[in-house]
């Protein structure tokens, strides 16, 4: 749900280790898919074609899996689009980015069938019927969004091991999601509002130390928030944005930089927002929430290509 560069991505995976796929895209993306017969997939490992249907909604029959990957903002929209394909059986995977969106998918399905899952990955649509992968070391971690260890889990484990993905299973999701929340604030926040790559970030200590801030502000309102995260998040995070290479970015810089909507309520709106209900101020992500929130208007008004 959602054929951009995550969905197209590791849904492609699926489909080129055999699996049936459909991918639910729209626009001049979704009639390229549907005209090759599948999507190109161009990653820094090399080049290939994952053959796969694609339509503008489910079918009327339920799925083993939906991978989620819509952008946030598309959440609540796409949610109930996927209802037709929902069987007692299915298993929701989100790996989009924000702490919520399992949530909703939670309120209109059942936390029984959600599972919570982040990656650290940079994959865009280069163009119609074509996803590049640029960056990032494409790890996956998911789980029940209930949490524990469930044979479910376990099995889909071994399944998108078996199709190429770089994948673990976790019993704790909901903290997982909130570390790599942590990161993502602070790499995509801090790269956008600069419009510059990690590199020079680092460079500026001014601006490396708000990336650090940003990282503190969020662990501080989780932890408030009853979620099990200490100080070595803090280091980890920083120790990973120093071996990031110079050049790397964000997809919210990417979107940024091409006029597309935000992920900007997702990410640091939403620790904005917690942060007061639980009384931890959180200065550095208000900053980029206020300096963002206008362009983020601005594509919002924007007409639709």
């Amino acid at each position: 749900m959602g054929a951009g560069g995550l969905g197209g991505y590791y849904g492609g995976l699926l489909a080129r280790a055999g699996h049936e796929v459909t991918f639910i895209a729209r626009g001049v993306h979704l009639e390229a898919i549907r005209r090759q017969g599948g999507l190109t997939v161009r990653a820094v490992d090399g080049e290939w074609f994952a053959s796969a249907a694609a339509a503008d909604a489910p079918a009327g029959h339920p799925t083993d899996l939906i991978l989620f990957t819509v952008k946030s903002y598309d959440t609540e929209t796409a949610a109930e689009l996927v209802r037709p394909a929902v069987g007692p059986e299915t298993a929701l995977l989100s790996l989009q980015n924000g702490v919520d969106n399992e949530e909703t998918l939670a309120r209109r399905y059942g936390a029984d069938r959600v599972l919570g899952g982040l990656v650290y990955i940079l994959a865009t649509i280069q163009a119609p019927g074509i996803v590049q992968q640029s960056a990032g070391p494409r790890a996956v971690t998911f789980g029940e969004w209930r949490g524990g260890m469930t044979d479910r889990v376990r099995h889909l484990e071994g399944v998108l091991t078996e199709a190429g993905w770089r994948v673990t299973a976790t019993d704790d999701a909901v903290r997982e999601k909130w570390v790599k929340f942590a990161f993502i604030c602070a790499q995509a926040g801090m790269t956008a509002l600069t419009r510059l790559p990690i590199g020079e970030i680092r460079a500026a200590p001014p601006t490396w130390e708000m990336f650090r801030q940003i990282v503190e502000e969020v662990v501080a309102v989780g932890r408030a928030r009853g979620v099990r995260l200490g100080p070595e998040v803090v280091d980890a995070h920083l120790k990973l944005a120093r071996q990031l290479e110079a050049d790397a970015t964000s997809s919210l810089h990417y979107d940024l930089t091409h006029g597309k909507r935000l992920e900007s309520e997702a990410l640091h709106g939403t620790v904005v927002r917690y942060g007061r209900d639980v009384g931890v101020p959180t200065p550095a992500c208000a900053a980029v929430y206020a300096a963002l929130l206008p362009h983020d208007l601005r594509a919002r008004a924007r007409p639709p290509a």
